[in-house]
């Protein structure tokens, strides 16, 4: 029996998120540091299987805690298991560094979806906005912050129903989570957070703060959301402000034949496309250059991208010369859909042997928008001995 069990009869936490409690969230340093009181207790340690790893930090809380001999306002850290229903309480009293009351709490509720089967992913917002099961519409981002652009829509059924809209850079991820009045909660772990309320289009909201990642939650008549990232408060706020329910965008006209522009214009109504100057790579290695696309007000429909040929000079689409045997150049995505005021991230990989002859090779990048619109450009590759 541990040593806080004879005071569990007269044990009394009342956590400032309960009606009638006061308090607030303790200080960032006092919240790191009940974290680390209560994870450096051997009985904690052994109670949730730190070494495993396997738990989650859902809150750190101001608490009152009672018992026959002893009343004080303390920090709460709470603690979840993977796959378990209860919660784990610890109430740490900071100044003397020491755990002053440990506990389960049987959850009655049911248990946030912290697992379930894999998702159904889709490339367009259309395709899942379509999906079943969900009685409340697709939410999108209307604004996202710069250098971000619509990534995929993974959906995920019964028992925990909910759609996942991603959008990314170059190295980060923006993810607006949703889920359906009645559905059950979004699980999620922020490290070391700091709670803040804030509104979203006038709806009440929770701002958490935590190390390398934030998020912002709010509920509306019909649906819950969270929009997480490694944006600042500021972007994440604006982005979150701009969630609304998706609808399908009117397509651009096809323009005439006197109206296409000529390969190596830009096209989707004046966008920017760029692509590395050069990739230099040496004879038997692999090396990657990057093509970007900004969509601008016009950039709805599906985009195809490919290398047409290896040309010695500048010439027309109808010079298609054949790749040295020994190389090999490859574009990943090949085919996306493009939304309005978005970038999107191509990888263009060179693949050489050891008898790949060093030089220099200008290649063709062409460019197709919903199968009217062409486009296109020139890079160089550098093969090096």
């Amino acid at each position: 029996m541990r040593r806080h069990d004879p005071w569990i009869a007269a044990l009394a936490i009342c956590l400032v998120l309960a009606a009638g409690c006061t308090g607030g969230e303790p200080p960032a340093n006092e919240t790191d540091t009940a974290v680390a009181i209560a994870l450096a207790d051997p009985e904690v340690r052994d109670a949730i299987d730190a070494d495993a790893g396997d738990y989650e930090i859902v809150e750190v809380a101001q608490g009152t805690y009672q018992s026959a001999d002893y009343a004080a306002t303390n920090p709460v850290v709470t603690f979840r298991l993977h796959g378990q229903r209860s919660l784990y309480r610890v109430v740490v009293d900071v100044g003397n560094a020491t755990v002053a009351a440990a506990y389960w709490q049987y959850v009655k509720e049911p248990i946030p979806c912290m697992e379930t089967g894999p998702p159904e992913v889709f490339s367009t917002l259309e395709d899942a906005a379509e999906a079943a099961g969900f009685a409340c519409p697709l939410a999108a981002l209307s604004s996202v912050p710069e250098g971000y652009g619509f990534s995929a829509v993974r959906v995920y059924g019964d028992p925990c129903p909910r759609r996942e809209v991603a959008y990314a850079n170059r190295t980060d991820r923006l993810l607006l989570v949703q889920t359906c009045a009645g559905d059950p909660p979004y699980a999620f772990a922020i490290s070391m957070p700091e709670y803040r309320e804030v509104g979203v289009n006038g709806l009440p909201a929770v701002l958490v703060r935590g190390i390398g990642e934030n998020q912002v939650s709010w509920s509306s008549e019909n649906a819950d959301f969270w929009l997480r990232g490694t944006v600042d408060e500021e972007e994440l706020l604006a982005a979150a402000s701009s969630t609304e329910p998706f609808a399908t965008p009117t397509p651009a006209p096809i323009p005439s034949a006197s109206e296409v522009p000529k390969p190596g214009i830009s096209r989707f109504g004046t966008p920017r496309i760029l692509w590395p100057d050069e990739i230099t790579v040496t004879a038997g290695t692999t090396s990657t250059g990057e093509i970007v696309t900004e969509s601008r007000e016009k950039g709805y429909g599906r985009v195809h991208l490919r290398i047409r040929s290896r040309v010695t000079e500048h010439a027309t689409l109808a010079r298609t010369l054949p790749m040295p045997e020994e190389m090999e150049i490859s574009v990943a995505p090949p085919d996306f859909r493009a939304y309005p005021g978005e970038t999107y991230y191509a990888t263009v990989t060179v693949n050489t042997t050891p008898a790949t002859p060093p030089g220099r090779y200008v290649l063709q990048f062409h460019e197709i928008f919903e199968g009217s619109f062409y486009g296109g450009g020139w890079f160089d590759v550098i093969v090096t001995e």
